[in-house]
C-alpha cells in the first residue's frame, strides 16, 4: 500500500523541502513550474528549516526550564543558583515568505504530476510519489549523563513517529516518564536522593494512535552525575 509522500515528521520536511527546491532549481520549469514559483520552492525550504529547528529549540527551552526549577525550588541547602536558561531567538522569515507552504507545495506536486513527459522517475527525485509502506522497527535508545542528575537520551524511532520513553531508578520498577517525537529526550528528574549519584535504565517502544506496539528496546543504563 502506498502512503502520502508529503513528510508527518517536522524534522523530515527539512530534508523533504532542501531536495524539492534543488530539484526544482534543476528542471522545475520544465515540468510546469514558474520561475517564480521555483523560487518560491528555496524560500519555503528556508523557512521549513528556520520554523523546525526553533520549535526544538523551543521544546529544550522547556526542558532545560524545568530543570532549572526544580533546582531552585526543590533542590537541597546548598545548591548554588544558576541563572535562568536563554530563551530561543524567534527565527525572522526573509523577503518572500508566504504562509500555507504545505498546501502550495501540494498545488506545485499536482502541477508537476500534470506536466508533460512525466514519469514515476521524475516523481522520486521530486520525492512526491508515495513509496511503500515501510513496516517499523524496534526503537533504540543511548544514555548518556549530564550533570545536575539530567540524562540525555539519543532515541532511534525505528519508523515510529513517536515512542514511548520507560525508566526505573536502582533496579525499581519500570515507568513511563514521557514521549519523544524527535531523535534527543532528556530526562530533567530530579534523583531520588538530593546529591547523590543513582543507577537509571531506559528502553523504548513505538506508538501508534496513542498506544503502545511492537516490541521494546534494549535498554540503556546511565549513572547520573549529581
Amino acid at each position: 500500500m502506498a502512503i502520502d509522500w508529503y513528510p508527518t515528521s517536522l524534522a523530515a520536511r527539512v530534508a523533504w523541502h532542501a531536495n524539492f527546491a534543488a530539484q526544482a532549481v534543476i528542471d522545475g520549469t520544465a515540468h510546469g513550474l514558474t520561475a517564480g514559483l521555483v523560487t518560491q520552492t528555496g524560500i519555503d525550504s528556508t523557512n521549513v528549516a528556520l520554523i523546525v529547528n526553533f520549535i526544538q529549540a523551543v521544546d529544550d527551552f522547556r526542558q532545560a526550564v524545568t530543570a532549572w526549577k526544580d533546582l531552585i525550588l526543590e533542590g537541597p541547602i546548598g545548591t548554588a543558583l544558576t541563572t535562568s536558561p536563554p530563551a530561543p531567538v524567534v527565527p525572522a522569515l526573509g523577503l518572500g515568505s508566504l504562509a500555507s507552504i504545505e498546501a502550495r507545495t501540494r498545488q506545485m506536486a499536482a502541477m508537476i504530476k500534470a506536466s508533460a513527459g512525466i514519469t514515476d522517475a521524475i516523481l522520486e527525485r521530486y520525492g512526491i510519489i508515495g513509496p511503500a509502506s515501510p513496516s517499523p522497527t524496534t526503537p533504540s535508545i543511548e544514555g548518556t549523563a549530564l550533570t545536575a542528575s539530567q540524562v540525555s537520551l539519543a532515541v532511534s524511532k525505528g519508523g515510529y513517529a513517536v515512542v514511548a520513553i520507560d525508566s526505573r531508578v536502582n533496579g525499581g520498577p519500570w515507568v513511563q516518564i514521557g514521549v519523544s517525537m524527535t531523535a534527543t529526550y532528556i530526562d530533567a528528574r530530579p534523583p531520588l536522593v538530593a546529591g547523590q549519584p543513582e543507577i537509571r535504565e531506559f528502553r523504548a517502544q513505538g506508538m501508534l494512535d496513542n498506544a503502545r506496539v511492537g516490541a521494546i528496546s534494549p535498554s540503556t543504563t546511565v549513572v547520573t552525575v549529581p
